[in-house]
Order: C-alpha cells, then structure tokens, then sequence
C-alpha cells in the first residue's frame, strides 16, 4: 500500500563499516558516533546498504569468496564480530522523522547524532524507530552485536528438540533458521544491513491501515469486507470521509464511509467479479484500488493497492486412510497442487533481491501453480508475491520456524506474536497467499526425542499464530505445521500417516516400496540429488578437489557439512549421490562429466516419476510441491537449478511433466500399461495424440479423445513387451493448438545409461546446460 503524500528519503548507498571480535573489544566500550569510532583504530572498509559484512569484506580484498572451496568454513571464525555501520545524511528541511530499516541482522542499537534512538531483534521484519526532529547534517550509527550474545541469554530446556546441534543457538533468536546450518545451506552466520533503509517524513493524518478481504462468493456477486483504519486529529470522527473506488476493466465497486471512529469494517458487494485464479484454471484480474482519506472534503491522504477477488479453502482428513484427503480449492472449484519449494534465494540474503527476476522467470516457466515458502527461510521480497499474483501462482507461507520444538517461553511467544502480525499485515492483500502454515515438520519434530509428547501442546502454532491470524486475517487458510499431526493423528499412534506428508525416507531407488506404498493424497516435500553440471562446479570448486568425489573434502562442504568427518551432519550426502546413480545404471562412473549427466538422468527420472504418480491418480492424489527449484548457494543438492542458474535435466524434464495438458504413462499392472491425459483447465479439451517406441520405431497408438476438465482421463492401454529389453516410450499431442512431448521408460533398473542417453537425445528431449556434449 502507498501514499501519494509520503516523503521519503533513501539511506541507501554508501557507509563505512568497522569491525572487531568481541574478544577484542574493550571493556565498557562505547562507539556511538563516527568520531569515536576514528579514534579507536578498529578495522575498517567501505560499506554498501543493503549488503552483508562479508560481502564488504570480500569487496575490500579482506577475505576470499565465502563460497569458493573451503572457504564456507572459515565463516565460523567470525560468528563473533560486533559490527558498526556508519554514514551521514542531510535533511534540508526541519521535520519530524520516522527511520525504517526493512531488514536488520539482527540485533542492533541505532545511534543518531550520538543518542541511543532504539534496536532492532528480529531479522525477519521491518523495524520503525523514532528518529525526532532532523534538520542540517545527521550522523546514524548502527551497532550490529554476534548472535550468540543474544541467544546465550535464552538456555534451551528440556522441551526443545533440534534435529542439529548446530541449531540450538538459532530457536531463541529471530534469525533466518538456515544461517546455523541446514541440509541446504552452509552455515554462515552473516550479519549487516540487508534491507533497505529510508527516512519518512511524519504526518499526523493518515490511512494507516487497509485490508479488503473477499468473505463470500456467490452466482454474480462477490461479498468483499474492507478493514480500516486512519490516523486523525480531530475530536469528531464523523468529519472524516473514506472514499473507496476498484476497478478492472469494466468492472467497477465504490464505497463512501462516514468515519464515526477512526477504525472500522465496512462490507462492499461487487457484482458480476472478475475472479482471479491460478494458472491454467483462469485469469489473474487484479482490480486497481484507491483510497482517499478526506476532512470536511479537504483531501488528506490518497493511497494505491491491488487486489483480487478469489477465495481459497482447503478440505482435510486427519489421517490417510481409504477416505484420506488434503486438497485446496479455489473459488469452490477444486485445485490439483503443481508446485515447488522455494528455498533461501542466497545464503547472503542482501542478494536476494538481485536474484529474484531470473528465478521468478525459471518459477513460471516451470508451469507451477503454487510455491511454498519454506519456513527456514526470510520471508520474501513483496516483489514475488506481486509476480505470483501477476502469474496465478499460489502461494504456501509457512511462518519462520523448521525442524524442531521451539522453545514455549513468554519471550518466544511474544517474539512470535509480533513478527506474525507484521508478516501477516504486510502480505494478507495478495490474492496468491493460498495458506500460511505455523511451520516447517516441528509437529513430527516431536517424534525424534522418541518420547510420548502431542504436538497439539505446541502453544505456539496452536495458540499464538491462529490468534493472530483470527485478528488479522480470519478468513485464510491456517494449517499448523506441515505436515500437520491433529490430535486425531496423534492418537492414531502413527505421526507419519498423515494425508499430507513430506516424502524423504531412504532416498534409495525411486520406485522403491516407500515411493510406490506412499499413502500420501498430498506431498509438500519430495526431492533427489542431481549433480551440478561441471562448468558450474568448476566455479566453487578448486582445481586439485575437482574430481573424484570420495574422501574430498571440498565435495564434502559443498554437501553442506560445517565439519569434516565421515561422522559428520551430511557427510552421507554425495555418497547417497552416487549411490543414486549405481542403484539406476548399475555403474560408478570414471569422470566427473559422466557423473555429472548421469545423476542428473537418475534426478529427473526419480522426479518425473514423483509427479506423475500423482497427476495420473487425479483427484485420489491432489497435488505434488517438489523439492526444489534453484539453489541459494554452490552445493550438491536436490535443486534442479543451481546456483549459477544452469538448468539440470529434471528442469525441463518437470516443465513437460507439468504441462497444463499432458500424457502419462501409469506403471504397469497385470502387463499392462495405462495412458492417462491430464487436464488442468476448468473446460474439456480436445486433443490427438500418439505413442512411439524408440526401442524398434514403432508407433504403437494414436488416436483422438477429449480430456475431462480439471481431470486424468485414460485414454489407451499399451501390452508390456516380454523381450526383456529397456524402451523409451515417446508421447506427443496437440491441444488447443499447443504441441506436448513426454517419455516414459519400461526397464528394470539398473539399465544402460548409454542406451538411455541415445534415447533421449533421439527424442530431443536431453537438455541440461554445462556439459561439453551434451
């Protein structure tokens, strides 16, 4: 939401950064203005706003690249630097001021013209400090202190599980839960400004807040509710006026309020909508909304926003039995979930922002409908969910907390509260917020202590974020945890028989009973490792640890290991890589460019088959979100982009797999094979289609159908060959005018990866970037 008539003054740019280790710190020392801080002869470099102080460092030639061969662990060196960030600023004109910081990590005393003005304790949101009356030059100091200061204060008790020791220190703190290090993500406990940083100029009448949330929707009318509230002065509040005027092309609402108090709710019908919904089931209308705030007709305030009219539920089952359900609706119509986890952006956030346009182009161009929002993360930049409301993607929020029972502490609860209701007002007018989840497997975090403890206990999710929600934003979808265990899954004795599950277990074959004896109706995680391609690799990796991958400690790291061992958190990584491709080809290959193209091969397979278990069991299954799209630093992971942005096999092979219209092959059952179209349109859809067997060239079916709307039909059956042989079965259609192409292998694993190579090359359908021939 923006004021024509708010003033800003950018604090971006240029500061000088100091640094020390707290060990080096003298006793009592006070640096609140730049002359103190001169006169202590601390280091210092020149700074950049927003940035990280290891980015300046690396700028000023102080240390290497953080994520270049052993490098991510000398990052463990400085976990106790206190840092300050200094500039100056002219306010030409005498006004009262209010100092914003969008993000600072994380805790920090701010100092202007030498006087303590406020601190910041939480990274995750926007902090607003009393900045007076300014006018001339202006000093700020920002003090930024190591975390363990903070989280020292906070001992864990008995209550708390972390799935790592290394993430203790992180369930006190309001600190992105990654930094501590994860299966993702080094650890990099990075500290600086990482947001940006403005001056508003104060007023004292305002619009300070509004909300228009969609309650009801009926045949050709829409039943909309506004949520607002103005900042006024004086003593009778029905002199004020708010106007209201949305549009979207020819549709049009309009509302006149007579503020008799300063806050309030008004309903607002707007007839025949244009509702928005997610890709491939509609439009994305998003109706251009003013809002003016007037006394006794003096125009006071004029504020902008965006919204669409759409409503999403969600219909659930506690456990996955026979009538097992977890399935999102949107608009009274059901939605078949084809989305991916979104992961930290990079392990220096500063970056985020700079890398999001090409990864929000690799989002829609992956056919996604939704994308979860993994709750070991920051939030996002608003950008992206202004890009999903532009696109149709929906979007799961899970709120900042992964992996563990957190810590039920009146200090926590209330940290909680308060980045809670600042995330959910900040966000709640996108239309793409399907759901905001409590957290990231903290429900069956509480089975790893292997004691007898309900998660339905967790004050937190079960008390502290549904009142916020019931105060902020009561009419969205709130699951506590994900997956979540109710009380009536926790009775059932079984936490992991839940119709909604995160899909890991072995990471063995991916046609392996766990996979294919799934009771899943509904994967929120579901991932395999995919080797980078070796241009990229040559990129983070030196030299003389290029190649082979065992007992190399430079693969080990980038594995995320933040210690070296073969006892160490993840050290089984690369080796489940390579198992993963042997399991599947029945080979270890001798160079890393062959490594490389098979695990990736062994990737897409495995996610391929993922997706299509669920898409051809449409509506018994209802939606896949697969681990992940691209990664936030260089590793050897599960993402099918990395970091550098090369593509991987599986990227093109799930953009086929989640085409809004697209064939499959079901696996064989009483030697047969089912070809199934899905369709994820709201019409039915006329198509023509073949089927090819590379193996001998034959075409083996072809013919006409029509695909049921929002629905898998089966189209044809194909006889499995006896010959024993591997065959690379080709599916191609044209549907609306749009040509498709899918594959579908028949061979018992381990097969040829050469002869799997020649057919997808034949086929035209090996892409992967970075490899010399491929």
């Amino acid at each position: 939401m923006t004021s024509e008539f708010d003033t800003f003054l950018s604090l971006d740019g240029s500061w000088t950064l100091y640094y020390a280790a707290h060990r080096d710190l003298p006793e009592n020392a006070e640096y609140n203005t730049q002359t103190a801080l001169d006169q202590s002869k601390l280091p210092c470099v020149p700074a950049t706003v927003p940035g990280s102080f290891e980015l300046d460092l690396m700028r000023a030639g102080v240390i290497g690249d953080v994520f270049y061969g052993m490098n991510p662990l000398l990052a463990q060196e400085r976990e106790n630097m206190h840092l300050w960030y200094t500039r100056r600023f002219t306010c030409k004109d005498e006004h009262a001021y209010d100092l914003i910081f969008d993000g600072v990590d994380t805790y920090a005393d701010v100092y202007l013209n030498g006087i303590l003005i406020g601190s910041t304790d939480n990274m995750l949101i926007a902090h607003t400090l009393d900045a007076g009356i300014l006018c001339g030059e202006n000093e700020l100091v920002v003090h930024i202190k190591p975390i363990f200061l903070a989280s020292r204060q906070h001992p864990i008790e008995a209550g708390v599980v972390t799935h790592l020791a290394y993430n203790a220190e992180s369930l006190a703190v309001r600190k992105a839960a990654h930094m501590f290090g994860w299966d993702i993500m080094p650890r990099i406990l990075s500290g600086g400004i990482w947001r940006s940083v403005r001056l508003r100029r104060r007023r004292t009448e305002y619009l300070s807040e509004l909300y228009l949330q969609t309650v009801r929707l009926r045949p050709g009318a829409a039943y909309l509710l506004l949520h607002y509230s103005a900042a006024i002065t004086g003593d009778l509040a029905h002199e004020y006026e708010l106007r209201l005027v949305g549009t979207h092309g020819e549709s049009r609402f309009e509302q006149t309020i007579r503020l008799w108090n300063p806050s309030g709710t008004q309903q607002i019908v707007v007839k025949d909508p244009h509702l928005w919904w997610t890709r491939d089931m509609g439009d994305q209308p998003l109706y251009r909304v003013t809002a003016e705030l007037l006394h006794r007709g003096t125009l006071l305030d004029r504020v902008h926003f965006r919204t669409g009219i759409c409503r999403f539920t969600l219909k659930r089952t506690s456990v996955a039995d026979e009538h097992g359900e977890f399935c999102f609706y949107i608009n009274g119509e059901p939605l078949f979930v084809r989305g991916t986890n979104w992961v930290p952006m990079d392990a220096l956030h500063a970056r985020d922002r700079e890398r999001l346009p090409r990864a929000l182009a690799l989002l829609d161009d992956a056919g996604c409908n939704m994308v979860r929002f993994w709750g070991g993360n920051v939030y996002e930049d608003e950008s992206m969910f202004d890009f999903c409301d532009e696109h149709g993607i929906a979007v799961w929020q899970d709120f900042a907390m992964g992996c563990a029972t957190y810590p039920l502490t009146p200090h926590m609860a209330q940290a909680l509260e308060t980045e809670a209701t600042a995330v959910v007002k900040k966000y709640r007018q996108h239309p793409c917020i399907a759901a905001w989840a409590g957290d990231n497997e903290c429900d069956v975090a509480t089975a790893w202590r292997r004691a007898d403890v309900d998660p339905n206990r967790n004050l937190l999710t079960r008390r502290v974020l549904p009142l916020v929600l019931s105060r902020h934003d009561p009419t969205r979808v709130y699951i506590p945890s994900s997956p979540y265990v109710d009380e009536t899954a926790y009775q059932s004795g079984n936490l992991e028989n839940t119709p909604e599950q995160h899909l890991w277990g072995p990471r063995d074959y991916f046609k392996s009973d766990f996979y294919t004896k799934a009771t899943a109706s509904f994967a929120s995680e579901t991932g395999y490792h995919g080797c980078p391609a070796p241009t990229s690799i040559d990129r983070f990796i030196s030299p003389e640890w290029r190649w082979p991958w065992q007992n190399n400690d430079e693969w080990q790291v980038h594995a995320t290991c933040m210690e070296l061992g073969e006892d160490a958190p993840y050290a089984f990584r690369t080796a489940l890589m390579a198992n993963q491709i042997k399991v599947l080809f029945g080979e270890e290959p001798e160079t890393l460019e062959r490594f490389a193209m098979a695990s990736q091969a062994s990737q897409a397979e495995a996610m391929k088959f993922f997706i299509e278990r669920f898409r051809s069991a449409k509506w018994k299954r209802t939606g896949i979100i697969w681990w992940n799209l691209i990664d936030g630093w260089p590793q050897f992971s599960d993402a099918v982009v990395d970091y550098y942005y090369a593509r991987k096999l599986a990227y093109h092979v799930i953009k086929r797999a989640s085409a809004p219209v697209c064939l499959m092959l079901r696996e064989p059952e009483d030697g047969v094979l089912t070809l199934v179209g899905a369709n994820e349109h709201r019409v039915d859809v006329p198509l023509r289609y073949r089927v090819t067997d590379l193996a001998n060239g034959d075409f083996l079916i072809e013919g006409e159908a029509l695909l049921g709307a929002n629905a898998a039909t089966e189209l044809d059956k194909i006889a499995v060959p006896k010959d024993g042989r591997l065959h690379f079965y080709v599916m191609e259609w044209e549907a609306r005018g749009v040509s498709g192409k899918n594959h579908y292998v028949l061979g018992s694993a381990p097969y040829s990866f050469d002869e799997y190579y020649r057919y997808m090359n034949e086929s035209g359908m090996w892409e992967a970037d970075g490899f010399s021939h491929a």
